[in-house]
């Protein structure tokens, strides 16, 4: 937890400051905007940062903006008051957090720092928060894979880039074969096994930070696999087809397994004019998935 609070001033009593103040805040000093941006580099763990109008060496508002490229601690101001209201002015520009009249009362600004505390907590809860709702929409919360809503921006844009370059660009639709029948006999939990299974096989067989899987739909599954021929993407699907077919389980003494169907398609920078478009390149790829289904399953069908 961020707790500490940054005061680039000499003349305030930072003792008698930081007593009593509730929060468990520790306060720093510095007397410079030199030393005191050399003082937030040192650590994370700022919470507010409070700065005199005027320093030996920079006015307190070129400090603040400055330490804003450190810190996301809430920046404070204290300003002489005969020029509150000019400094008001500046401060507004500058997008500080408040400015503090150099009279106030001690009592009152222990409530402005905890304030600015209070303020910086809030700003960070409401980040994580932000951060929870983009992995909810980025993630399969089941498979662990990208999820649908996410890969759909992600393979246009490899598209986009593959085109530009002119890489090769491959996918492969995948398809749990008898996920149906699974779930049907011995329940939806042995059917989440199985998609979790071949989630973690999928993941394990790729790039990791160049290829994307994701959860494309009840039973399916998408792989991207930039600057990869089809030919490439075939011997990959070839390989995960492979090594899902021996993956297995036991329910109630009954061994679960099953196999899946893979559809390969792909841009080739050779032939340009052909799946240009990221509609036309899924649409092959579906139908190259559905024949594998068709002719039994466990297979792979790419179409260049």
């Amino acid at each position: 937890m961020s707790n500490q609070v940054l005061i680039v001033n000499d003349s305030l009593n930072i003792a008698d400051l930081a007593q009593d103040v509730a929060g468990g805040l520790q306060f720093i000093t510095t007397s410079t905007g030199k030393d005191g941006l050399a003082t937030l580099a040192l650590s994370t763990g700022w919470c507010a940062v409070l700065a005199a109008s005027q320093l030996p060496d920079m006015s307190g508002i070129a400090f603040l903006q400055q330490a804003a490229a450190l810190s996301e601690a809430i920046p404070l101001l204290l300003a002489p008051d005969a020029q509150l209201v000019s400094t008001l002015h500046q401060a507004n520009s500058a997008s500080l957090f408040r400015v503090v009249p150099e009279c106030t009362p001690k009592e009152t600004l222990k409530t402005i720092i905890l304030d600015a505390a209070r303020q910086f907590r809030l700003v960070q809860q409401e980040r994580q928060l932000r951060e929870q709702l983009k992995l909810l929409t980025t993630i399969d919360p089941l498979t662990g894979c990208s999820s649908r809503i996410h890969l759909q921006e992600h393979i246009r844009k490899e598209l986009k880039r593959s085109r530009r370059y002119s890489h090769s660009l491959s996918i492969i639709v995948c398809d749990i074969d008898t996920l149906k029948n699974i779930n049907e006999t011995f329940g939806h939990r042995a059917g989440d096994q199985m998609l979790i299974g071949f989630a973690q096989i999928a993941l394990q067989s790729i790039r990791r930070d160049i290829d994307t899987v994701a959860r494309w739909g009840e039973d399916e599954f998408l792989l991207v696999l930039p600057e990869t021929p089809i030919r490439g993407a075939g011997r990959v699907a070839m390989r995960l087809r492979e090594q899902f077919a021996q993956f297995n389980f036991t329910v109630d003494t009954h061994l679960v397994n099953s196999t899946a169907s893979f559809g390969v398609a792909g841009f080739a920078p050779e032939a340009p004019g052909r799946n240009t478009d990221i509609d036309d390149l899924l649409l092959i790829a579906d139908r190259c998935l559905h024949q594998a289904k068709a002719a039994g399953g466990n297979q792979v069908l790419c179409c260049p």
